[in-house]
Parts: C-alpha cells; structure tokens; sequence
C-alpha cells in the first residue's frame, strides 16, 4: 500500500508533469520534419499520436504522407504537407495542442471538438473525496507523462471476497480510477492475495466513464459509486466468469496473445514465458508430435484449438507478471495495461467455452 508521504509525491509530480493545452492557429504551426515542428518561433517534438491527429485535421493520412516521401523523399513531402495544411487553415482554423513539458506536441483536436480533459487537480481531489467516502486505501498509481494519463490503484479497506469455496480464489475488493483526455472513468479493481494479483475489469457493468463536467453527470457519478459500494466493489459476474474461465482451456489463439502481451511488454527471454504460462512448452511439443504445424494455422484455426494451458491461469499468468518485478526490464506503464488486457480476457467468452468436442461427422 502507498504511504501518505509516497501517494502526495505522486501526486506533486503527476501535476508538475502534466501536458500543457494550448489553443493556437493551425497556420502558426510549420513542419520542419514528421517529428518536429515551428510554432512562432520555438521547434517542438511531435509524436506519433500528435502527427496523427494534426495530419487527420489537414485531411490526409500518415500512411499517405509516408508514401509521398518515398516518392519525392523528405524535404519535397514536407513542403507538399505544409502547403496542404495552408490550404485547410484559412485565416482562422483553432486547434487545441497537448505539449509535455519537454515540448513534445502529444495530442491534438479542433477547438469545436475539445477533448473534456478534467484539471489534474480535479483528478485528485475527487480520488481523494472518493477515497474518503468509501474508505479506500492506495494500492498502486501510475502516471504517463506523455498522455497525462494518471491511474490510481485502492482496495477497500476490509473488504474481501471468495469464489465460491475455493481457499486460492479470494480478492480484496476496491476501485480502479483513471484519468485520461476523454474524462474519469472508474472500473472495479480484484486483488487476488494469493499471488497478490491485481486485475481491472473495465468490461463489467459496474464501469462508470464520466465524460462532462456537467452537474447531472457528476451526481449519477456519486450515485454510481454507491450502489457498487454496497455490493463492496464486486462485478455482479465476476464469480460466473471466473467459474467459466476455471473450467476452460486457453485456446491457441489465447495463449499466443497472453505471449505477445507479456513479451511485448518487457525484455522478457521467451524461453522464460513457461514460469508465468506453465504447459506451455508442453503443448507446442505436442503439437508438434501430433503433426500440427501450429506456423501454419490461421488466426482463425488458433481459435478453435485447445491449449495444455487453463485459461484461468493463463489471466493469472498475465496479473502476476503485471503485479511484481520479477527482475525483467518493463515499458512504461505497462502493469497497469497488462492488468486492463487481464480484466478484458476474463470479461469476454473464451475461444473453447463453446467447443463440441465428441461429433458423429
């Protein structure tokens, strides 16, 4: 759990660090190159996401672009890409720009259609009104000085919950709450305790997406957290998705992609995946001994094949490597995406619920 002193650190440099938003003239902004641009003077990165959404408003296409400059090289498809942005610009074309405060242009959308990006400070003082409230303690907060995404972790104090009569499948219960430029969302946070395992369910019901500042929005926000509070933070089908997922096993498709997370994520050595996804050497072997060239197989095919691997823990495999450091190097932020990716495979229907195994043809 954070401390007092570690949660009001975050916060000071959640705030210190957090985008600008600036409304500017489209004309004022001069490409110099695809990662760097001139606004009145001063040169500012962009990033990918940035050049997506600049180039979308001019009315092109990254790919596009990509394809002039192989043709006419750089410095001719910059001049053909300025021209253009003059073209739409006109004499008064407002966008509102996301710059860190390394100058970096992150995100950007025309005036009319400004994101509802709520204060940091509005962030933290409704966390901390909610914290109070629901007597909710800090577990794990994340922040992405890119984005200005902030996420907090908290675990409601007390409050714990089992599957059934299964001794290994209880959750301390709480609260995931996520800042980013579309607004608050809240989604219901699982902490399992044997493994310590943190899971965000983001596909249950009981997600709340608060969009507006608008007073109506903010009283059924309250009223919301309420109602999940009395059933103590717990999806109302959880437990019938965690049964299912116990009783199937992961298909193909599912465990390369729990693969793919996990490596895509770190500098995780793949001959290491086997201590988060253990059965999985085993099936490929046995694959390959049963004549399967799974390299052959379409994502489809994947699909409908069953894996050694349960696909209960394969969702384990993913929150345990997400919930500790086990000494492998990892992505910004990529616990708490892996903890999101987790909640998402457990909310949907497993490739192998449906499987008829036994057929006359």
């Amino acid at each position: 759990m954070y401390s007092t002193t570690q949660f009001e650190a975050f916060k000071k440099e959640a705030i210190a660090k957090q985008p600008i938003r600036k409304t500017i003239q489209l004309r004022d902004l001069q490409f110099i190159t695809m990662d760097a641009v001139n606004y009145c003077g001063i040169t500012l990165g962009i990033n990918r996401t940035g050049l997506k959404d600049i180039v979308r408003i001019i009315g092109f296409s990254v790919t596009g672009q990509n394809k002039i400059q192989q043709s006419v090289g750089e410095e001719t498809s910059i001049n053909i890409l300025n021209a253009l942005k003059n073209a739409v610009s006109g004499s008064n074309l407002e966008i509102t720009i996301s710059v860190t405060p390394d100058r970096v242009i992150t995100k950007a959308t025309r005036s009319g259609n400004q994101s509802s990006l709520i204060s940091t400070e509005t962030y933290f003082n409704t966390f901390e009104r909610m914290a109070n409230n629901h007597n909710l303690e800090v577990k794990d907060c994340h922040f992405n000085a890119e984005t200005g995404t902030i996420s907090i972790s908290a675990l409601s104090h007390g409050k714990e919950h089992q599957i059934g009569n299964f001794k290994n499948e209880i959750f301390s219960t709480g609260l995931s709450f996520t800042r980013t430029d579309e607004g608050i969302q809240a989604d219901p946070f699982m902490h399992r305790l044997v493994c310590t395992n943190g899971m965000v369910t983001r596909q249950f019901e009981e997600s709340f997406k608060l969009r507006t500042m608008e007073p109506k929005m903010w009283t059924e926000f309250y009223q919301h957290l309420e109602r999940i509070e009395k059933n103590e933070f717990v999806p109302t089908k959880f437990n019938e998705h965690v049964h299912r997922s116990m009783q199937t096993p992961a298909s193909l498709a599912e465990l390369e992609n729990g693969a793919h997370l996990l490596l895509g994520s770190s500098k995780l050595p793949e001959q290491d995946l086997e201590i988060f996804f253990r059965g999985l050497k085993n099936t490929y072997n046995k694959f390959h001994a049963s004549g399967i060239d799974t390299t052959k197989l379409s994502p489809e095919q994947k699909k409908n094949l069953r894996t050694g691997v349960n696909h209960w823990d394969l969702i384990n495999g993913i929150t345990d490597f997400a919930s500790h450091n086990y000494g492998y190097e990892k992505n910004q932020n990529a616990d708490r995406h892996l903890q999101v990716r987790a909640g998402d495979l457990l909310s949907r229907t497993p490739d192998c619920q449906n499987l008829i195994l036994n057929q006359p043809f």
